[in-house]
C-alpha cells in the first residue's frame, strides 16, 4: 500500500500581524502629509486668485483715472470696490507734465497680500485751454 504524499507546510507564505500594521502606519504618515500639502495648495490658489482679482481692479481703476481725471491732483485717496479696498497716493515728479500713481488694492485694509501698482501719468491737456491732445 503506498501511502498518499503531505503537501509540505507553507511557513513564511504570508505577512504577519506586525508587518501588516508597520505597513498601514507608514501609509497613514504618508496620507496625512499628503492631506497637508493639499490643503496648502488650496490656500496658495485662493491667495492667486485674490491677487489677480486685485490687479485687474488696480489696472481698472488707474484705466479710470486717465479717462476721468485726465491730470490728477497730488494727494491720497481710499475706496472701497466689488470687497476690495484701494488706497491711492498721487505724487509729484521733477518733471512738471508727469506724476507718479501709487495704487495698492488688497482684500483687507491691512493684509499681507497687496497688490501695488506704480504708475507714471503724463499731462495730456492743452496748455492754453485745457484740452486733451
Amino acid at each position: 500500500m503506498v501511502e498518499p504524499q503531505r503537501a509540505p507546510a507553507l511557513r513564511g507564505a504570508g505577512f504577519t500581524l506586525i508587518e501588516v500594521m508597520v505597513a498601514l502606519t507608514i501609509v497613514a504618515f504618508a496620507v496625512v502629509a499628503l492631506l497637508g500639502l493639499h490643503n496648502r495648495n488650496l490656500a496658495l490658489v485662493g491667495r492667486d486668485g485674490d491677487l489677480t482679482d486685485a490687479m485687474l481692479l488696480a489696472r481698472q481703476l488707474i484705466t479710470e483715472m486717465e479717462v476721468t481725471e485726465q491730470w490728477p491732483d497730488t494727494g491720497g485717496r481710499t475706496g472701497e470696490y466689488a470687497g476690495f479696498f484701494w488706497e491711492r497716493e498721487v505724487e509729484e515728479t521733477e518733471l512738471p507734465t508727469v506724476r507718479k500713481v501709487r495704487l495698492r488694492v488688497s482684500r483687507d485694509p491691512g493684509s499681507a497680500t497687496t497688490c501695488e501698482v506704480l504708475y507714471f501719468i503724463r499731462d495730456r491737456r492743452n496748455p492754453d485751454d485745457g484740452q486733451v491732445f
